[in-house]
This record gives structure tokens, sequence and C-alpha cells, in this order.
């Protein structure tokens, strides 16, 4: 899109605010916490994650680079989404050769499964957990294999480490097959919404599936002014998960985003005071709503910042040259 000079100098001023915000949020320890107000101080993964990937981003310095990466060393991993933030973490930072043997054992041994017939009201936390799962699959599977192979050696692990990501490769298709299976009328979710559909295109184009015709209407179909795209058919009120969520569908299908200006304006408007981003217009700023904010801002307007690779499965790559 092309801006006015007066929106561009408001994004370029809300880009600035942000950078200073996330800084602002910094713990001694290295890691982030987006409350840290009144002596408050428990910086998290997630926390910390978001501000390194916004921060990157926007070609931003990281400050303390080194406490980030000694808060994360100390950092217990819990589950699939710590462990995803502690490896995509040291991914921005650059630093995947980092990444212990356990770590990329316990990735590999990860496992997807569609929920049973009791579970399947729940559809958006299982699909953020399959993107997030695949994400780490093929990020070891694919993006670093020089250093995955060298980590199995000797020679004689190296047929049983192919054979099982073949095992797992093979493990994706069932799941390709059940996301597909929820599409309603090219929306998915229980009652079709913009949510819902990012994240399954997210997963569909991780596996490698094409977008359907389908797909691409319902997702235009969502595109409305005044404030860009609406969550569902249903309703209409306006946050900054549907404006992100919106283009993030527009990116995965090659779509046009129609009423860009409309979304830009109503992105800037969930900046508060302070250059945090919010949920909505004078609500509570986090860092995770400024990265999705940030990340909004440089999708439609990618002149703001140095060029940057996009991929629609993931959530941010620079350019690279891949092993």
């Amino acid at each position: 899109m092309i801006l006015s000079a007066n929106l561009k100098t408001k994004c370029v001023r809300a880009i600035g605010h942000a950078i200073a915000y996330i800084r602002d949020r910094q713990s001694p320890s290295g890691g982030f916490c987006f409350y840290r107000y009144g002596g408050v101080d428990e910086p998290s993964l997630g926390d910390t994650y978001y501000a390194v990937s916004a921060l990157k981003l926007l070609n931003a310095e990281i400050p303390a680079a080194a406490n980030v990466v000694q808060f994360l060393s100390q950092s217990r991993l819990f589950g699939l989404t710590y462990l995803y933030f502690y490896v995509f973490t040291l991914d921005r930072l650059g630093l995947s050769q980092r990444i212990r043997l356990k770590i990329v054992e316990l990735v590999n041994s990860l496992i997807i499964q569609p929920p049973d017939s009791e579970h399947r009201a729940d559809t958006s936390a299982w699909l953020e957990s399959a993107r997030k799962t695949i994400r780490l699959q093929q990020h070891f599977g694919v993006i670093v294999p020089p250093f995955v192979n060298a980590l199995l050696t000797p020679k004689s692990r190296a047929p049983q480490a192919a054979a099982h990501r073949v095992q797992i490769e093979r493990s994706y298709a069932p799941i390709a097959s059940f996301v597909q299976s929820l599409s309603n009328a090219g929306g998915f979710g229980e009652r079709a919404n913009l949510w819902d559909t990012y994240l399954a295109l997210s997963v569909l184009s991780l596996l490698g599936v094409s977008t359907t015709a389908e797909s691409t209407s319902f997702v235009d179909s969502l595109q409305q002014p005044p404030f860009g795209f609406a969550m569902s058919d249903s309703s209409t009120m306006p946050s900054l998960d549907v404006v992100y969520a919106g283009v993030r569908c527009c990116e995965l299908l090659a779509l046009p985003v129609r009423f860009a200006t409309r979304a830009l304006e109503f992105t800037l408007a969930c900046q508060t005071s302070d250059g945090g981003f919010a949920h909505a217009p004078v609500a509570l700023p986090n860092l995770e709503f400024t990265y999705r904010a940030m990340r909004t801002l440089v999708a439609l307007a990618p002149e703001l910042v140095a060029p940057l690779q996009l991929r629609g499965g993931g959530e941010l790559d620079r350019p690279r040259a891949v092993p």
C-alpha cells in the first residue's frame, strides 16, 4: 500500500514508541515482563519471545543480549508452549546452535493427534498446538539439518534418525485431512471465524496443502470497513486480533488487503500512551499484542523497515541461506 505522508509519520512514531516500551520491559535478569510496574518483576519465556521477535522484526538492537541468553538457559521447559518460546527466541537471536540434543530429541518425540469427539469444541487450542509442534519439528528437520545431523552422529544413528523423520512426516497426513475436514464453507472453527481460519491455514501451509477458492472467498467476505476486517459474518466487534488474523490470512492466500488503510489506522489506535499495544483501544497493553501490532504494520507497509521475508506458515524470517 502507498502511505500518505501523515500516516507514514504516525507509523514511524508508533514504531519508535513501541521499541521504547519493549526495552523498558526488560528485567535485570535479561528476560522480559509486560507488567514491570511498582517493583514487580517476573520475566517469562512468552514475554521474552514476543519482545525479542518484535525488536528483530523492526531491526532494533536487543538490549543486553547476553543476559537474554542467560535467562533462557535458566528457564524451565514445562510443555509445548514453553519449548516453542525457548527454541524460537534462540533462533531469533541467531543462536540455534546452542540448542541441546535433549531439546531436539524432545521435539522429535512430540506427537499430534486429532482431538476426540469430546474435545473438538476447543478448535483454536488444538490448531495452535498443532501449528507450534509442526513448526518446531520442521525447524530442526529443515532449517538446521547440518546441526541436527552432527548431533546424531556416529553414523550408526543416521539411518535410525532418517527413519524417525519419515515416521514424523507420515503422521502429518491424518492431521492435514482432519484440518481440511473442519472447513465450513471455506472458514474454520465451530462457528467459522477469522482467527481459527488463520490457524488452520497456517497449519495447512506448513504441511504443503494448497488453499482453496472457498477459503479465499470466505476471508475476502470478511474484509469490511470501517476497521479492515470482521471476525465472522455475525460479529463486527473490532480488535487487534481480528486485524492481525485478517492480514495473516491474506498473506497465506496471496489475497490483497482491500481496506489496508483502515486496518492500519485501527492498529495504531490500539497503542497506549506508554508505547505498548492492547487488544483494543483504551485497553491494557502487553508484549504479545505489541508484537502482533508490529507484525501487522510491517505486513501492510513493509517499507517502514528494512526488507524481510515473511513466511505464511511461520511468523517471521529474515533472509538467510538454508543449509
